[in-house]
């Protein structure tokens, strides 16, 4: 029998050429297509809850989302789902939301975060295929409140890329945010957000941009027609939404006009269900 965490997908369309995988026991290979020629192929990845739930306000530190809604205990489904986002790290590089930044002070976008199993594989297969040890991290942040000391912002050999307004840019230059390199646009504008990523893809070559949300930052791109596909994992929790304030909700595929292009689970027995959505063409 091969590794238990290893997700068994059910393909429906055809999701572009395989990449390879680093690891046939533990993950299977995905594909995905050439990315257009002026931006990168940008996919979300998310958790879900049973009800749709990915975020809340946080009453304080302890009040975690993405814990609640993984479930809490360490069982296979949720290894799975840790092993996809780290390999999914692999395509290309990895962006996230500035408050998701503030929110989780060790956190870095690469396949093995500190305190992760070690992946030497993951690296290996990034450098085969002619791409950095770490995935560049992307942060959008409209108001440049990124903290200075963050670990994506000090680790060695790991490259930031800073997205922000030119409100943000005084921020951070008063914060003396000096080395990540920064590019200015009015994020806050369907046609300033393509420019951003115009310019991430002709300035810093990024061709594949994993985003890891929050929902906010999906809504924005998604209405910016930047946002090609999602991986959705979704876990078995049903989550109390009056138990919590300013509750967010993942799309409604369906009605987004989304095609499932892939499901998986784990078998035997896997209570989670990992899906692919892809949206439709993107703005020329």
């Amino acid at each position: 029998m091969g590794d238990l965490t290893r997700i068994q997908w059910t393909r429906y369309r055809s999701s572009g050429p395989e990449v390879g995988t680093p690891d046939p026991e533990r993950w299977a290979p995905l594909g995905f297509p050439a990315p257009p020629p002026d931006r990168p192929w940008i996919f979300g990845v998310v958790v879900a809850s049973a009800n749709g739930v990915v975020a809340w306000r946080r009453r304080d530190a302890r009040d975690d989302p993405v814990r609640e809604i993984l479930g809490g205990e360490p069982r296979l489904d949720r290894i799975a789902d840790r092993r996809l986002m780290r390999y999914l790290r692999t395509i290309g590089d990895a962006g996230i939301g500035a408050q998701t930044v503030r929110e989780q002070p060790t956190l870095i976008l690469s396949p093995q975060e500190p305190g992760d199993e070690r992946a030497p594989e993951l690296y290996a297969f990034r450098v085969a295929r002619g791409l950095s040890h770490h995935p560049r991290n992307v942060i959008y942040s409209l108001y440049g409140r990124v903290p200075s000391q963050h670990p994506m912002l000090t680790t060695p050999g790991l490259s930031t890329i800073i997205l922000t307004t030119p409100a943000g840019r005084s921020e951070l230059t008063r914060r003396g945010i000096r080395e990540p390199a920064v590019i200015v646009e009015a994020l806050l504008e369907p046609e300033g957000l393509e420019r951003a990523h115009a310019r991430l893809r002709a300035e810093h070559g990024v061709r594949y941009l994993a985003c890891e949300g929050g929902q906010t930052l999906f809504a924005a791109l998604r209405a910016a027609r930047l946002l090609d596909e999602m991986f959705v994992t979704t876990t078995d929790v049903v989550v109390d939404r009056a138990a919590h304030e300013s509750v967010l909700t993942t799309f409604d595929f369906v009605a987004e006009g989304a095609t499932l292009v892939a499901e998986g689970r784990l078998e035997p027995g896997g209570v989670y269900t990992f899906k692919r959505w892809r949206f439709g063409a993107a703005r020329r």
